[in-house]
């Protein structure tokens, strides 16, 4: 019996984040610079694409032969890849459980983002019909009888809170960037003979293993790229609520 690997609806996902897509960009068409797009918004849904078509991961692709010699060799690497589905297999189903909980989660902070962003949305326009346009605010004059802490606790006191979350937030998407490549070659080492030797038979086995472990990786490789390109998305996307949500708190 042969092994399958797992079926993904990528028609089926795709159409439903166009679907939404375009539903964002028609609904309320009164306001079109509120339910529009923004080119940070296009790049997550993007992503959310790109990491829905590499996130499964298969240990099992077509073997293929065009001439009698390469088909026995193709036999052959069958015949080994079900030997080792013992040991390989476990492996890709991991790595695919942390993938599928990866994306959804990643889709469910999207479609979050968009919420919140409907909602300052919503927030502006009802904000702009019922309250007349406020006087810029008075500075306050420092003089040599001003105190000057209760100033800052004043002006302090106005400000929004500093979003700390934010500084750790920043160097994640270059480490993870950084850190996308699995890489399956690395020096094997060997100082004495016996380990020279043992690393000369580990070079041997893992160059024939290339075709079957290279691929692996590869599909890997992907999902990762898919992950850290979305992280830098995600932190924009959060950044640009941030202000409009600032420019609509200094306003009141």
């Amino acid at each position: 019996m042969t092994h399958k690997p797992e079926e993904l609806d990528v028609a089926g996902v795709l159409e439903a984040l166009r679907a939404e897509v375009r539903a964002q960009r028609t609904n309320g068409g009164e306001d079109t610079a509120n339910t529009a797009m923004s080119a940070i918004e296009r790049e997550l849904y993007h992503c959310a694409e790109q990491l829905e078509i590499s996130r499964v991961v298969s240990a099992h692709w077509p073997l293929e032969g065009k001439n009698l010699y390469e088909r026995g060799w193709m036999l052959v690497h069958k015949l080994v890849r079900r030997s080792l589905r013992w040991y390989i297999k476990p492996i890709v189903d991991q790595q695919n459980a942390f993938n599928d909980v990866g994306a959804r989660s990643i889709r469910l902070l999207i479609e979050a983002h968009a919420e919140l962003r409907d909602q300052l949305a919503d927030l502006r326009r009802s904000h702009d019909l019922s309250s007349p346009p406020l006087p810029p605010p008075a500075r306050e004059i420092v003089t040599p009888d001003t105190d000057l802490q209760q100033m800052i606790e004043r002006t302090g006191r106005a400000e929004p809170p500093a979003a700390l979350p934010d500084l750790a937030l920043r160097p994640l998407p270059a480490q993870a960037t950084e850190r996308a490549t699995v890489n399956a070659h690395w020096d094997l080492g060997g100082d004495t003979l016996p380990t020279k030797a043992r690393a000369l038979i580990q070079k041997g086995v893992r160059q024939y293993l290339r075709w079957m472990i290279n691929p692996i990786v590869e599909q890997q490789n992907a999902a990762n790229v898919s992950v850290a390109g979305v992280l830098s998305h995600l932190i924009a996307a959060d950044a640009e609520l941030r202000a409009q949500l600032a420019a609509l708190r200094a306003r009141q």
